[in-house]
């Protein structure tokens, strides 16, 4: 974890000297780099510290952090760019991954079971990745933070001109996106709780219906009210099955392989955000934008349904992981 902050931290300060699209794709493979060994271990020493009761809220404040810097980070950065150029905003992300460096070195302890001793190699995790009869679950689990990516992806390509269609200005795109942002934090605190006392499959579908309506109204959107609620509502969708689905995970697979675990769940994540904007983009370029829309809507339904696969955790495996 304390490299991947250490990129955070180095990373904007290269993007500063860039001359190159090369030299932007090295840094951003940096910057991929270094995110996979933040984010899976970040859920696990949260999941690690949650008691099994509270997995969900734990998961809930996770996830608003997440969508919160999504959220300011656009508006921050436009400020500082407007206020003092266009290298302040990149010195206030090496000086926030700094400071995250710190924070991590000096207050975050290893848990007991994982510390080892110099020169002593970890001893090999044994037993099933996921719990017997979980499988479809787990698969249906992590089609759920896909989804979350594949949102993000559509909301870096096909948002702005979506907005334009409806004869949007730059900053109502911007607003669009606090509002997306600014619900999908809130959400993911207020149903994170939710999920902590039962129903996580309930909630996981809910929220995946909810994403699947927002996207099957954009096209009707005639306006900045409109098109804001509707990506209210896919945060909301967001926020309500993204905690659940990240308990659920915890619940059935291997205490002893989380960081394994949620590399694959954050893989999930990832490979949305990539996958995304090329959906977007190619159906974009055979349908205009409201096929992207449509093949949204399709990928959402098909997400929607397949929580209805997801089986609930028994109180017998809960006490034991």
């Amino acid at each position: 974890m304390l490299f991947g902050l250490a990129s955070f931290a180095l990373m904007p300060l290269l993007y500063i000297w860039a001359d190159s699209i090369s030299s932007l794709l090295l840094i951003r493979a940096l910057g991929g780099l270094g995110a996979s060994a933040v984010w899976p271990i970040a859920m696990a020493l949260i999941v690690d510290r949650a008691d099994a009761a509270g997995r969900g809220e734990a998961m809930g404040w996770y996830n608003a952090s997440f969508f919160s810097a999504l959220a300011l980070g656009p508006w921050m950065g436009g400020v500082l760019y407007d206020w003092s150029g266009e290298t302040a905003p990149f010195l206030l992300w090496a000086a926030l991954g700094a400071v995250s460096f710190l924070v991590v070195l000096f207050r975050v302890a290893e848990p007991e079971k994982i510390k080892l001793k110099i020169g002593e190699a970890p001893a090999r995790q044994h037993g099933s990745l996921i719990s017997p009869g979980y499988t479809v679950t787990f698969l249906s689990c992590s089609s759920v933070v896909l989804w979350s990516g594949l949102v993000g992806g559509f909301n870096f390509t096909m948002l702005p001109g979506y907005a334009a269609g409806l004869g949007l200005k730059v900053a109502d795109v911007g607003m669009i996106y606090l509002v997306y942002g600014s619900s999908t934090a809130l959400f993911n605190i207020y149903f994170g709780r939710q999920a902590d006392r039962g129903g996580r499959k309930r909630l996981i579908f809910i929220g995946c219906l909810a994403g699947a309506a927002g996207f099957a109204l954009l096209p009707l959107a005639g306006g900045l009210a409109q098109a804001a609620f509707l990506f209210f509502l896919l945060g909301m969708g967001l926020g309500m099955a993204g905690p659940a689905a990240a308990a659920l995970i915890a619940d059935t697979t291997s205490p002893s392989r989380r960081g394994e675990v949620y590399g694959i769940f954050n893989t999930a994540r990832m490979s949305g955000v990539v996958i995304g904007p090329l959906i977007a983009g190619f159906t974009a370029d055979l349908h205009g934008i409201n096929g992207a829309v449509y093949a949204f809507i399709i990928l959402a339904a098909a997400i929607t349904l397949a929580s209805l696969a997801i089986r609930e955790a028994g109180g017998e495996l809960q006490l034991k992981i």
